[in-house]
This record gives structure tokens, sequence and C-alpha cells, in this order.
């Protein structure tokens, strides 16, 4: 069966063709005023959200989700590499050339040296050397490489990742528990002060708890998003058994709440 969704280079070939022409269409005279407006300042924030979208259909594990949302990302790159050459910046072929040889470049050990084996690590490592050597890639900081816009707990995460590749880390998760209690009593101390320094607190203490995130051996971003999902079904049970017993959950007292609250966690987990 799966052998059967395998698309043939001249199938995937013409259809991405299509695409690029519909894309072409929709830019053109003849197309859509709206699609004309656009530029890459009004699609960045469309593209971002794209982004999380076919994140979430992967997180579903739902094909056809990830089939339609992957087709969205597809047209907002192709619609980005339209706008370039509307501006004369760049062209469609020149990005797919990039890569293309990009990739050849980084993988010598497939389309060059062919090598029998290699591992993982040595594959990372042969990336950085011709990124460096190659390519002129030299960074004066680990972290020159990390992009400004990634979301601030990616960013924590990744400065974490980064500065444990020099040996600048806890050991172990549990070693870097009397840093989270001293961030947690800074906290305490300015609480009720507020403030920019609780801001500051606050701040460092988020970023110790990634780092006990990724040192224990999870991702930050789905730990988080676990308990997100945790706490809205705690909390739609909630409104649903207000609503069953003819109460309003915003019109109750914080202690009915609560025993709203400790019945979704034994009814839900």
């Amino acid at each position: 069966m799966k052998s059967q969704l395998k698309s043939s280079s001249e199938s995937a070939q013409a259809s991405f063709d299509k695409l690029w022409q519909v894309v072409r269409k929709l830019r053109s005279l003849e197309g859509c005023p709206w699609d004309r407006e656009q530029d890459f300042s009004s699609m960045k924030t469309q593209f971002l959200e794209e982004v999380y979208e076919f994140v979430d259909a992967l997180e579903s594990d739902e094909s056809p989700a990830m089939a339609e949302e992957l087709g969205d990302l597809f047209f907002h790159l192709l619609f980005f590499s339209c706008l370039a050459e509307d501006e004369e910046r760049f062209t469609l072929d020149h990005v797919l050339e990039q890569i293309r040889a990009k990739l050849i470049r980084r993988h010598p050990h497939v389309f060059i040296e062919s090598e029998d084996s290699i591992s993982s690590a040595q594959v990372k490592a042969n990336w950085e050397q011709i990124k460096r050597d190659v390519e002129g890639k030299e960074y004066a900081s680990l972290l020159d490489r990390i992009p400004t816009s990634l979301p601030p707990l990616l960013k924590a995460l990744t400065f974490g990742k980064k500065a444990a590749k020099v040996g600048f880390d806890w050991p172990s998760p549990a070693a870097l528990m009397p840093k989270m209690r001293e961030e947690l009593n800074e906290v305490e101390e300015v609480l009720e002060v507020g403030g920019e320094r609780l801001e500051e607190e606050l701040g460092d203490l988020l970023f110790v708890a990634v780092n006990l995130v990724r040192l224990s051996g999870f991702e930050p971003g789905r730990v988080l998003h676990r308990a997100n999902e945790k706490f809205e079904r705690r909390f739609r049970y909630m409104e649903e058994t207000a609503v069953a017993d003819g109460s309003d959950l915003e019109k109750m007292g914080l202690d009915e709440q609560e025993k709203l609250w400790n019945k979704a966690k034994v009814r839900l987990g």
C-alpha cells in the first residue's frame, strides 16, 4: 500500500509547476486584489500561523491534516518567492538551486565520498566543519547563529543547549534545583513591590525552569503544550459541570470553583 503512495518525479514536478502558476496568477494584474496588495511584512504573521497549524497537525498525527497544512506552507514559500521576483530581489530558480547545492555540499558522505558507514554524530560534526571551512561561516560567539526572532521559550532552550556545548551547564536536574529555589526566593522578595524588578526575577525563574526541563530530557514547548491541554480539559469540564448544575462558573466563589477543579482532576486526571 505504501508503495502506491510514492510520487513519481514527473508527477511531483508537474504539480509543483501548476502550483507555481497559480501563485503567479494570483499576483498578476488579472489575479486577486488582496494577493497583489501583500508584501513580505504583511505575510510574515500569516506564515508563522501556518507553521504552527502544521505543528498542530503533526501533534495530532492525522495524515489528511498534515497534507493540507503542508500544502499551505508550500503556498506561502512560493508566495514569498513570487514577491521576491516581483521586487527583483531573487528568483525561485535561485532559491531552489541554492538549497540543492547546499544539501549536496553538506552531505559529502552521500553525494561525493560515498563512505560505507558514518554516525549521526559524525554527520553533525562534518556539517559544522563544512559551514566553517568551506562556506566561511565563522561566528564570534556560539550564540551568533541563533535567530533573533525565535520565540522566547525556544530561544531560552537553545541558549542552554549552546552553553552546554562548552561545559557551561548544570551536571544534572538535581544540581539545578538550588538555583531554582534561589530564583523563586528572589521572586517572593519583590512580589509585593512589583515593577521592573519583579519582571526581571520572573524572567530569571522562567529561564531556569526551561533548563530544568531540558536537563530532565524533555522539550519545554512540548511539556508546556501538554500542561495547556490538561488545563483546557479540566476548565472546560468545570464550565460544563456548572451549566449542568444550573449554575454559572463566573458567579461562583473561589471555594466552589476549587471544588469543581478537584472534581475535574479526579474525573479527567
